[in-house]
């Protein structure tokens, strides 16, 4: 007797472990072909048209040793705006331990049984989309989740799910702040220092700033930044001096162009996006020190008889510049004097007063 109860249990523990094997139905896989990408465009969501849509992403759909009529689904969703877009096929066949690999683009192929055939974009959320979506048909800054589905139609509980996501930054803008000026809006400034400091602002994260100097043989801005560079290389930030060594110095009485550029990864593959191309001269230092003190002081007083400093019987009359400057009693170096006099023509700092010791 014993035996027998011993053995209808252990029966009993076999048919629960092949109910569980059975229970485990279909599984699916996904991921994006490229999990770095910055830019997101609306179009890439529209599977709909498979023949303009980008390879975004891969699925592979494994089922167990249980031939199972199943519905696969997409639904995309967005962090701060919500269902986007979504769909599902009709039922189709899973034979069993079959694998079967699929992209985005085969899931809008028309007479293909992984078709979502009834996919559609959501119009009341997308309306919510429209302040934000940019004119080049990219989707805001988001977290964004592709949810991928597959189920048994006739046991519904046995069901699977792949949830894959990205976060979009939508890097758009470069905005170039120092030194020079845009070409063409003015006469180009010229520095006072062979080495001196790029500023700018953006929200992308790597940079490759070019430096180009101006020939006489040169056309347009865009051409002066197709010859040889001085420098160009990678910068990882939003500032750059430029070295004293291991590029070519910049030189008295030339003018120079400089422009920078990131590499942004889209749906669709590599963008580059540039800014506008600035411009300076360096200028001749016949009197270095002279010449930045005057221009020191014509600066900080935004008054003309400063001009006369100089001159016959005024305040500076014979002095000879040291070429050291003091902000608050420490020395700083030409590169920072460059920024506090930047931040005092922007308005950012207020001149309440000048005086000569």
């Amino acid at each position: 007797m014993r035996r027998w109860l011993a053995g209808a249990i252990f029966f009993g523990l076999l048919v629960g472990s092949a109910s569980l094997a059975r229970a485990q139905g279909p599984t699916v896989e996904a991921g994006f072909y490229n999990q770095n990408i910055e830019m997101f465009f609306l179009n890439d969501v529209d599977l709909n048209n498979p023949g303009n849509s980008p390879l975004l992403f891969w699925a592979r759909i494994q089922n167990d040793s249980v031939e199972r009529r199943v519905i696969l689904s997409l639904q995309i969703i967005s962090q701060n705006y919500g269902v986007l877009a979504e769909g599902e096929s009709k039922p189709f066949i899973l034979k069993p331990d079959t694998l079967i690999e699929l992209d985005n683009r085969k899931l809008a192929q028309g007479n293909s049984p992984f078709e979502l055939s009834d996919y559609s974009l959501s119009e009341d959320n997308l309306k919510k989309l429209q302040d934000a979506i940019l004119a080049t048909g990219l989707l805001p800054t988001d977290h964004y989740s592709f949810i991928l589905k597959i189920w048994d139609v006739k046991d519904p509980a046995v069901q699977h799910e792949k949830d894959i996501s990205l976060d979009i930054t939508n890097p758009t803008v470069i905005e170039l702040f120092s030194p020079g000026a845009p070409v063409g809006s003015s006469e180009l400034p010229g520095l006072y220092t062979q080495q001196p400091q790029f500023v700018w602002n953006s929200n992308a994260e790597t940079f490759t700033l070019t430096v180009c100097e101006k020939m006489p043989s040169n056309s347009s801005p865009e051409d002066v930044m197709q010859n040889v560079p001085r420098y160009k290389g990678e910068v990882h930030g939003t500032s750059f001096l430029y070295p004293a060594s291991g590029a070519y110095p910049l030189e008295e009485g030339k003018t120079y162009y400089w422009q920078i550029s990131s590499d942004v990864q889209t749906s669709n593959g590599t963008y580059v996006l540039k800014s506008e191309i600035w411009g300076f001269k360096i200028a001749k230092q016949e009197s270095p020190e002279k010449q930045l003190l005057e221009r020191q002081l014509q600066i900080l007083s935004e008054n003309p008889a400063f001009e006369d400093f100089f001159q016959d019987g005024g305040p500076l009359e014979g002095s000879v510049p040291t070429g050291v400057v003091f902000l608050n009693g420490q020395p700083i170096s030409l590169e920072d004097m460059q920024l506090f006099l930047g931040k005092i023509q922007s308005g950012k700092i207020e001149v309440i007063r000048v005086e000569i010791e």
